[in-house]
């Protein structure tokens, strides 16, 4: 009987037409994946001992709508735990110059490899930071549409749903920073659920002469909290009070096209946040982060792309001013935290379908002198089953926050079964 009652109201509001109403479809996708990383110094401890079954369902009803879910099961071999989440949910309805998507789903902006500075729509896990970004982002209701005027699209997002950044827990091996006196972070203090507490987004995009261009829009809360210090009479010392939020507004733009046979893309970020003059010492100044990069295939099939980052905070008056602010881990932008960077990624596919590869990638933190670099190689002797096999190495200057990690070198193993 519901059933009927929806689709009687479905027919009634135009949404899809009468004829169609019977044409559902319905297709059950994902993939079950073994992932084990040792430490290769001794003891030789096992870092990540992890079960994962992505399981996305797809369904159509009609021309105009259809329904997606992506549910991941995670199974801890390390914890003994299990848990349950699902990472996107949504229903699409399309049109020929509107599409609407409403429910849980991530967003992703940007045209440059792994580092993206506008690409803040969602969130990310950073407790296991050489997971696929793909999986680290975190879904969020959100409204998404898209409405198609001539070679335009405008893309606009509300997102009543806010989540910051996860990140690694202070006493782990994998912490990004630490606090003097402290092994635990307390929980922050998210917006109050209002309508003006809401984030929204509007981006614009184009094709001209075979380069695609965006620009983009944000207003919402910085993805990562800011440390709230005061005085403690009795220590004589500064103490965490607590954690807080603080809104940012992003003005974005984007390219990625080729010259000749090199493809060649950038991307630029500048945040305008709540201390637009630069006066308070507790909140970030207004910023810009960019990125450009460029790849090109070699002979026997090489393809290699380089990407050089950098971040660049305005109104800082002196070094100790700059010391200062670079030292306010709350922003938007890239998830790892980094000033001025270069990646490379290298990739050579063979076999007979060029099923198999073998690929290295790496950053080198330019400003603080760290490294991480991963080399590794992927099989895959069917289509449904690939094997990878890699190491994670970390080295560089300890201030560096690859150089936090180097006794964290690890070797891991993959297994991945596709269905």
């Amino acid at each position: 009987m519901k059933r009927i009652v929806f689709l009687t109201i479905v027919i009634a509001l135009g949404f899809v037409p009468y004829s169609h109403v019977n044409a559902q479809t319905y297709e059950l996708r994902g993939n079950l994946r073994q992932w084990v990383k040792i430490f290769n110094q001794s003891p030789y401890a096992t870092d990540l001992l992890e079960t994962r079954l992505k399981l996305e369902l797809l369904s159509t009803f009609g021309q105009n709508t259809a329904f997606r879910a992506v549910n991941h099961y995670v199974y801890d071999g390390l914890k003994k735990s299990n848990d349950w989440y699902f990472q996107e949910a949504y229903i699409d309805y399309y049109s020929r110059t509107l599409d609407i998507r409403l429910g849980k789903q991530v967003i992703a902006w940007g045209k440059a490899d792994e580092i993206n500075p506008t690409d803040i729509l969602n969130p990310q896990n950073l407790t296991n930071i050489t997971e696929d970004k793909n999986i680290r982002k975190i879904g969020l209701l959100s409204l998404k549409t898209d409405w198609k005027f001539y070679d335009f699209v405008l893309e606009g997002i509300w997102k009543p749903e806010f989540q910051s950044m996860q990140l690694p827990p202070l006493n782990s091996q994998w912490a990004f920073f630490t606090i003097p006196g402290l092994s635990e972070l307390p929980s922050p203090s998210y917006p109050e659920n209002k309508l003006e507490n809401t984030e929204w987004a509007l981006k614009l995009s184009h094709t001209i002469l075979m380069y695609d261009f965006s620009v983009s829009y944000f207003d919402g809360w910085d993805n990562i909290f800011t440390p709230v210090l005061v005085f403690n009479p009795v220590t004589q010392q500064m103490q965490l009070d607590r954690l807080v939020f603080h809104r940012t507004k992003m003005f974005g733009a984007d390219f990625a096209g080729s010259i000749h046979s090199v493809g060649v893309w950038g991307e630029f970020a500048y945040f305008r946040t709540e201390d637009t003059g630069g006066t308070n010492p507790y909140i970030k100044n207004p910023y810009l982060q960019y990125v450009v990069g460029a790849d090109y295939t070699f002979g026997y099939s090489i393809k290699a792309n380089v990407q050089y980052f950098q971040e660049y905070i305005t109104k800082v008056d002196d070094d100790v001013e700059e010391e200062s602010e670079e030292a306010i881990i709350s922003k938007l932008g890239i998830g790892i935290p980094l000033q001025q960077a270069a990646s490379l990624r290298i990739e050579k596919k063979f076999g007979d379908y060029d099923q198999h590869r073998v690929e290295l990638f790496g950053f080198y933190d330019i400003k603080d002198q760290g490294m991480m670099l991963q080399p590794k190689l992927v099989v895959s002797p069917e289509d449904a089953f690939s094997l990878e096999i890699g190491m994670v190495i970390f080295d560089g200057d300890k201030e560096s926050i690859f150089g936090r990690f180097g006794n964290n070198d690890e070797i891991y193993l993959k297994c991945i079964y596709s269905f």
